[in-house]
């Protein structure tokens, strides 16, 4: 049986023709080796942004379907380019879309969790000498309905499928070269990151780091394929994800993520907060909406940091809500053009003076702080959003993270 490599290449990738063809000739070298290539492409460059904008000169209350029927179509225009590319040096090449691969979705349009793939297809292609280009970020709706899975859904398509093929391994290529100590665009001093567990990278996901999606984690997690992380621009090793974390009591933090468009929900005066937290996680859970709830016990208020983009959602979840019985607070108020930017480590909460020095560095470096949650994976500061920048620099560095060399982290 021969090994299965998936490949996965985002929408910088993919951004041009010429760009296309070079992506080729890394799917070739791939082939050539002897391997069974699965191939995950994003849509091009900024196509998926641009499709948003055209939807805006029309309304601005999108139908779900209709929006992921709109969407999808980014990723087919490359799966045919790819593909094209490839019988054009005499590969033989075919192109699916996410039905046609089989991956089946839940009913969440516009979020979708994958919940099963049939392969057959695939592996019926793959048997014939065939690369298989597949369509990111898309899938169908048991009722038959194109669903899109948010995003960085292509990262996820990828990992999913390389679970399902048990894959050898699954190639992540993008605009940069690994995994950082936080984002190198904005933080100068970050440093690569060669090697990752899957719970360091997930969490690192989870709390913003945008090279991975964190639910692309959990399915290579799942069934142990390694992830890689390399550029698509240049040769390296990359990140390796794989393993399990240890702890490693000289570096408790791992790195600085942040986000820079979250809003802020306030409910005061909460009768029930813990009853109300555990409704509120369920119900946004249930809809796949990320968000940080964090209760401030002494005054009755639960906090909850969110998306931009989900901010009307949640609104109408509390609207929704009101009625029930738990769901008891005098007033919300709203609070937007604000970031977040968080410390992570494994066990984070357990030691207190990791939250001590990130309030002490802010301090010093006048960073306002909003609000400072807690979790047994980050310490996270609610800052204003022209400062979200300088917070994760001035934080970087405080932890002793602005390493010169390439850091290694514990496997």
């Amino acid at each position: 049986m021969s090994t299965v490599v998936v490949q996965k290449f985002g929408g910088t990738s993919v951004g041009s023709t010429e760009r296309i063809k070079r992506m080729a000739d890394r799917v070739i070298q791939e082939k050539k080796k002897g391997h069974d290539v699965v191939v995950v492409v994003s849509a091009m460059g900024k196509t998926t942004d641009a499709l948003v904008k055209m939807v805006g000169d029309i309304t601005s209350e999108p139908s779900k379907r209709e929006m992921d029927m709109l969407l999808s179509t980014g990723e087919q225009v490359t799966i045919s380019l790819l593909t094209m590319a490839l019988h054009q040096q005499g590969v033989e090449a075919i192109s699916f879309t996410g039905w046609q691969a089989g991956i089946q979705t839940d009913s969440v349009l516009g979020n979708a969790h994958v919940q099963s793939i049939d392969t057959k297809r695939i592996r019926n292609e793959l048997d014939n000498g065939q690369v298989v280009v597949v369509a990111g970020f898309q899938g169908m709706t048991e009722d038959g309905n194109i669903s899109t899975l948010g995003r960085g859904g292509s990262d996820i398509t990828a990992a999913a499928l390389a679970s399902a093929l048990q894959a050898d391994r699954c190639e992540i290529y993008t605009d940069v070269d690994g995994v950082y100590t936080s984002d190198p665009r904005f933080v100068p001093k970050a440093s690569k990151i060669t090697s990752l567990s899957y719970e360091d990278m997930q969490n690192l996901a989870i709390m913003g780091a945008g090279v991975l999606h964190p639910r692309a984690v959990k399915h290579a997690k799942k069934f142990g394929v390694p992830l890689i992380v390399k550029s698509s621009f240049e040769n390296g090793r990359g990140t390796m994800i794989h393993g399990k974390a240890k702890q490693n009591g000289s570096t408790p933090v791992i790195g600085i993520t942040f986000e820079e468009d979250i809003n802020r929900i306030e409910l005061f005066d909460c009768e029930d907060i813990e009853g109300l937290k555990k409704a509120l996680m369920c119900e946004l859970a249930s809809r796949h909406i990320q968000a940080d709830v964090y209760k401030q016990s002494c005054r009755n208020i639960l906090s909850l940091l969110i998306k931009k983009n989900d901010h009307q959602e949640v609104l109408s979840i509390l609207n929704e809500g009101k009625d029930k019985e738990n769901w008891v607070y005098s007033r919300i108020e709203g609070k937007s053009g604000l970031s977040k930017v968080s410390a992570i480590g494994q066990n984070i909460k357990s030691q207190p003076i990791i939250k001590m020095n990130m309030c002490k560095i802010l301090l010093e470096n006048a960073i306002r702080v909003k609000l400072v949650g807690e979790s047994a994976i980050s310490i996270t500061a609610v800052v204003e959003k022209s400062q979200v920048q300088l917070a994760a620099e001035r934080l970087h560095t405080g932890f002793g993270l602005d390493y010169e060399v390439v850091m290694k982290a514990s496997v």
